[in-house]
């Protein structure tokens, strides 16, 4: 009975650890002060949990590849701070960055810009689910020893590279500062 209790424990560990290794627990965040875009965009606006985008960025992805447009990279613009704001309440935008014209738009959908500006962006090559536990609090010091202001939404883009391979999702943090 001993030994069965240490291998369930044992492999109870292991698989923690593989599964914090391959969503990107142990990976790095670059950050750096940049200037971005503009970006064209096809979005939604959403209300509710931030978690719950996803059913949204795919219903956009799906409508884009309808109308013979690959939509290589997504984005959330995350409007509310999560800590002032009820999660049922978080406003959000989210879609397509486009790289041309945009097509004609169904009823819901609109056609937007991110602005060019100077941003603090963050890279993170992992899951989107544990980026952020990551990411925020390494920019937040950043910007701390910087000085630097946060002046509006944070931007996330989402760029799928494979969906078979460990480093297959790269997400770029954007956080608008002065």
């Amino acid at each position: 009975m001993k030994y069965v209790l240490v291998f369930v424990l044992v492999t109870m560990i292991s698989f923690g650890l593989f599964l914090a290794n391959y969503l990107g627990a142990f990976r790095g965040v670059e950050i750096s002060e940049v200037t971005q875009g503009p970006f064209k965009t096809v979005f939604v606006e959403h209300v509710g949990p931030y978690h719950k985008v996803n059913k949204q960025l795919e219903r956009i992805e799906k409508y884009m590849k309808s109308q013979g447009i690959t939509c290589g990279r997504t984005f959330g613009e995350y409007l509310d701070n999560p800590r002032e704001v009820e999660e049922a309440r978080l406003r959000s935008k989210v879609g397509c960055i486009l790289e041309g014209e945009p097509p004609q738009l169904t009823e819901g959908l609109q056609v937007g810009e991110i602005p060019q500006r100077k941003y603090v962006m963050a890279v993170f090559t992992g899951s989107p689910g544990i980026g952020p536990l990551k990411v925020y609090p390494k920019v937040n010091d950043f910007m701390l020893k910087a000085h630097l202001k946060q002046t509006g939404a944070v931007i996330e883009i989402y760029e799928i590279h494979s969906i078979t391979e460990k480093n297959a999702m790269t997400t770029t943090y954007l956080f608008p500062v002065q």
